[in-house]
């Protein structure tokens, strides 16, 4: 896997690495230094510039943008390779940026926390930090001359700048909450909506800038930034790095003619030789493999990257493939908004001009313990078209939400399509959610069981049959098993349209999965209802009746017999005693005791003759493996009713 990431980020333009990435959440700080009539340098505590910065309600500007590019050039690489051990509450690592959060200071949580616990408090560790942070430094620079900064934290002067600061937002909040109320007083006087519109416009731009002079929560960082050239930070950022990327320095070469060192990957590493029962026991070698020093900072910037939400997720590793790759970036790059893995393909197959294949696909999750590799497969050729062209045939006849006409059905002309329409709503939760890789949680599953064990037990095999397009995964038994989880919730939260809607989708598809007979279903349904067609007829029956049969007219029955209830929203109540019997005369004597309920009311003479067949029918066949035939019956349109 590594070899294929490397080789993919080599190809990344530089540009693109910036791309999705936002400024930290609180309050950004420029300072520079000036150089006082006794040339005596400091910090400038009246000309600086800040702003504030919220992921959730903020814009970005000119100036944070140039902010974030520092701050991307000046972060340690985890807590635990920052410059403030153990502590780790100064989470930047360089000479010309501080960042922390607010709770460290006079007042914070974390202060407080620190006061009982008489621990140092982050004032009296910014030397040690400083210290740390020049030698970041090559040997030519002049570095005395940046020791004012140094100072500025040592002797706390960066307060006078935050009380200026918390002064001016302290006017500016009042200020804006004048304005929002007038302008809501306004709004509420006005009956123009165009001018009502312009106000609460208005208000929401007024929301944003109050949001901007809010102020600074414990969770909010804090980051003084020394003007200086980007080129300053990027430079000692990489004397950083190259110290830091690899997992110890124990095992590093000496760097070899081109310079290269190497040493084992930090890399989503999980190696330790300090504690005994994580290492090898037997093995005669200490470690695995090195990776060069270049290697492991594409590595770096790759976990840096898929947070940003930029790449396809999944994500396609080409072998030897660089055209492909190439092609991939130039998409990625070309789509202003986030270009998704099925787009992509889409895309790919159109330029392409046939099936991909020979790569590997990579899924992840941004967690809150950080970046997860949740899949790492090789795909030696996906098959995006289908073999054959699938519509879904309105057999139970599902109407539009609106009511109006019979519901059609969109065309699968690809698996992206087959997954849509014939997989996921068998799996789905009831916000029609589908998460391949998250933790198992019953969370939109309220109430839908069957749907929820078989979402926990083939997610998986859903996945690898569309991704990977290892179409032996799901056979007609799985299928089965999927439908009938799903319709039996349905029937419990009395979901008819649902209910059909499923066995439209089982009755068109079936036959996708068995391998061995490629026998239509559909064709299946309409010889149910040719049976039933015959024997209501005057002439009555001339073929011999089967299990199959008796259990679809059993349905109709069935539906006919509940169409007589008073109760019209208790019928899929009524359906229950039914479905709990596995023995044919329990569930005849249950169809008698209805029919004699309601021996009041008018039946048809298709009905009579359709009731005669099923309660003398005899079978040994367990009503419980017949439930697809009885729910068919029932929710097939009824021709027990008279045609006059």
């Amino acid at each position: 896997m590594i070899k294929e990431i490397v080789k993919f980020m080599e190809l990344l333009p530089e540009n693109f690495k910036m791309k999705g990435t936002q400024p930290k959440d609180g309050l950004h700080i420029e300072v520079r230094m000036e150089l006082s009539p006794d040339y005596v340098s400091n910090i400038d505590t009246e000309n600086f510039i800040y702003e504030m910065y919220s992921s959730k309600k903020g814009m970005s500007s000119p100036f944070l943008d140039k902010c974030k590019e520092r701050h991307q050039n000046a972060w340690c690489i985890d807590t635990n390779k920052c410059f403030d051990l153990p502590t780790k509450a100064i989470h930047s690592c360089s000479p010309f940026l501080v960042a922390f959060k607010r709770e460290h200071l006079k007042g914070g949580d974390k202060f407080i926390e620190n006061q009982k616990k008489q621990k140092t408090q982050i004032y009296d560790r910014f030397n040690n930090y400083f210290e740390k942070a020049g030698a970041l430094f090559d040997e030519e620079d002049n570095k005395d001359i940046y020791d004012v900064f140094k100072y500025f934290f040592v002797r706390d002067e960066f307060s006078v700048i935050l009380s200026k600061i918390e002064q001016e937002q302290s006017s500016k909040r009042l200020e804006l909450e004048d304005k929002i109320e007038s302008k809501k007083t306004l709004d509420k006087s006005s009956n123009d909506k165009q001018v009502k519109n312009k106000i609460r416009e208005e208000i929401k731009q007024l929301e944003i800038q109050l949001n901007n002079a809010r102020s600074l929560s414990n969770g909010d960082y804090i980051l003084f930034y020394l003007d200086v050239p980007l080129q300053m930070y990027s430079k000692t950022h990489n004397n950083y790095l190259k110290a830091r990327l690899f997992n110890t320095d124990e095992y590093n070469t000496e760097p070899d003619s081109e310079g290269l060192v190497y040493g084992t990957s930090n890399f989503l590493n999980g190696f330790n030789n300090k504690m005994p029962f994580l290492m090898h026991q037997t093995a005669s070698f200490d470690i695995t493999s090195r990776i060069s020093n270049v290697d492991a900072k594409l590595l770096y910037e790759f976990a840096k990257i898929l947070p940003n939400k930029t790449l396809p997720n999944p994500l396609p590793l080409f072998v030897y493939e660089e055209e492909l790759e190439l092609q991939i970036l130039a998409l990625i790059q070309e789509d202003q908004s986030k270009l998704g893995y099925q787009d992509l393909v889409n895309k790919l197959i159109i330029e392409y001009k046939k099936d991909l294949g020979n790569y590997y696909l990579l899924f992840w999750q941004n967690t809150k313990d950080g970046l997860v590799f949740r899949d790492f497969d090789f795909v030696s050729k996906f098959e995006f078209n289908l073999e054959e062209n699938i519509d879904i045939i309105n057999y139970f006849e599902v109407k539009e939400k609106e009511g109006k006409g019979l519901k059609s059905y969109s065309k699968i002309m690809n698996i992206f399509d087959f997954e849509q329409t014939v997989l996921k709503p068998f799996i789905h939760n009831k916000y029609h959610n589908l998460n391949y890789f998250s933790d198992l949680s019953k969370e939109g599953y309220e109430e839908m069981d069957g749907t929820y064990q078989s979402y926990a037990k083939y997610r998986k095999t859903v996945y690898d049959y569309v991704y990977k397009s290892q179409r032996t995964l799901i056979n007609q038994y799985i299928f089965y098993e999927m439908v009938f989880n799903a319709i039996k919730d349905d029937l419990k939260l009395a979901r008819g349209s649902g209910i059909k809607d499923k066995l439209n989708i089982w009755y068109s598809t079936q036959h996708i999965f068995n391998q061995k007979n490629k026998e239509f279903m559909g064709d299946k349904l309409k010889d149910y209802q040719s049976f039933v067609e015959k024997l209501t007829s005057e002439e009555g029956i001339q073929t011999e009746a089967t299990d199959a049969y008796f259990a679809f007219t059993a349905g109709m029955v069935i539906n006919y017999i509940i169409s007589k209830s008073q109760a019209a929203d208790a019928s899929y109540q009524l359906l229950e005693p039914y479905l709990q019997q596995s023995r044919c005369t329990e569930f005849k004597k249950a169809i008698a005791r209805d029919f004699a309920r309601y021996k009041h009311e008018r039946f048809s003479k298709r009905f009579d003759r359709a009731a005669a067949f099923v309660l003398s029918y005899e079978t040994e066949a367990s009503l419980k493996d017949l439930l697809p035939q009885i729910l068919s019956g029932v929710f097939a349109k009824n021709q027990l009713y008279s045609k006059q």
